[in-house]
């Protein structure tokens, strides 16, 4: 008896870990559910986007390294705040 409670029990864990994990999953083109990712997503966004990488670059490309130094400061919800503000601003649709 106590061995089909222990084997019960597994298989509900199994169950949660597998819908978890399928939750997690996201459909190409969609918004990333890892922060790290997002912010990696919209700061290459911008980059291939026209935004500018490059010393003296002007104004536009400040929001975009504070947002880059928050995300790899792991404050990224700061960051990815920051890339969406920037990409509205200058007539972008988010991704």
């Amino acid at each position: 008896m106590r061995q089909g409670n222990v084997s019960a029990g597994l298989a509900i864990l199994l169950a949660a870990i597998a819908s978890v994990a399928l939750g997690q999953t996201t459909i190409p083109g969609t918004a990333s559910p890892d922060p790290r990712t997002r912010c990696a997503q919209l700061i290459a966004f911008w980059l291939s986007h026209g935004g500018s990488k490059s010393e003296g670059s002007g104004g536009a490309d400040i929001p975009r390294k504070s947002a880059e130094i928050d995300c790899e400061a792991g404050r990224y919800d700061r960051g990815i705040r920051t890339m969406e503000d920037l990409l509205r601003r200058n007539g972008y649709t988010v991704p």
